[in-house]
């Protein structure tokens, strides 16, 4: 009656598994997406050239700092594993929640609660625990970090109230540009406020490629939401790096990076030069 699962395996590694022949025409199938024990660094993206130095500088003081993210690309375009480097870059004593379908995210922080959601037992749906209801508990667990492993239905909402009411939070979402992510969300079924999409800071877009005839993951770019304009009620984005194709290289496009509004407010509040 249920010939879908969706699990983890005991390594952490993903597993999908679809039983007999109802759903797959030639019989029961499974899927793994495995997950290396030792885990994927800043550095190994660096040096794999998803990211430059110089971004994963950005989003280290960004992280350090409180700022929210949002990864945005297509499926296996590495945002959760983007996602899971950049939150190394988070202070060991802080206290981080975890919210996801099944466990991927993977952190050393010794006061870290990994939440996973859970599939009802029973035809009324009793018992099931879904992404929202997770979300609800997690604001009254006082973190300093909320971390969705992807956002995709009404726990949107909660996470940029979240993210309004000071908490610092990552996610990951299903697009292939900003002004895609910006549109998903303020249009149903997430609805988002465009008020409450200002209080997030940074969206980083990835993708899968191909370089040299190799495939690889890029990070095409990272924009920063810098407020509404008061006349047109739109959305203003500032874009702060953009990966070059021809080069296979990460462009700064700002005169400095002090330009950044995410660089500037963290200047100001340590009371930088």
């Amino acid at each position: 009656s249920n010939p879908l699962v969706d699990a983890t395996l005991p390594d952490g590694s993903r597993i999908q598994l679809t039983l007999g022949k109802d759903v797959t025409a030639r019989g029961s199938t499974f899927t793994i997406r495995r997950f290396r024990e030792v885990l994927i660094t800043p550095v190994d993206l660096i040096r794999w050239g998803t990211f430059s130095a110089e971004q994963m500088a950005y989003l280290w003081l960004a992280a350090e700092n409180g700022k929210s993210m949002l990864f945005v690309g297509g499926t296996a375009s590495g945002k959760t594993t983007s996602l899971n480097a950049v939150a190394l870059f988070i202070p060991l004593n802080a206290k981080i929640v975890t919210i996801e379908d099944t466990r991927e995210i993977k952190l050393p922080h010794m006061n870290w609660i990994p939440a996973v959601t859970r599939e009802s037992f029973t035809d009324d749906e009793k018992g099931r625990i879904d992404m929202y209801d997770l979300l609800k508990a997690a604001l009254r667990q006082r973190p300093e970090y909320i971390l969705v492993g992807e956002v995709r239905g009404r726990e949107a909402q909660t996470l940029f109230q979240a993210m309004s009411t000071g908490h610092t939070t990552f996610s990951t979402f299903h697009a292939d540009s900003v002004e895609a992510a910006i549109h998903r969300l303020e249009y149903p079924p997430l609805s988002v406020p465009r008020s409450m999409l200002a209080s997030l800071d940074i969206i980083c877009i990835q993708a899968q490629t191909f370089v040299g005839g190799r495939r690889v993951r890029r990070n095409l770019g990272i924009s920063e939401i810098v407020g509404i304009d008061p006349v047109t009620r739109n959305l203003k984005t500032i874009d702060v790096f953009k990966w070059d194709p021809s080069t296979d290289t990460h462009r700064l496009l700002l005169n400095d990076i002090w330009n950044s509004q995410v660089m500037s407010e963290i200047m100001e509040f340590k009371a930088w030069s």
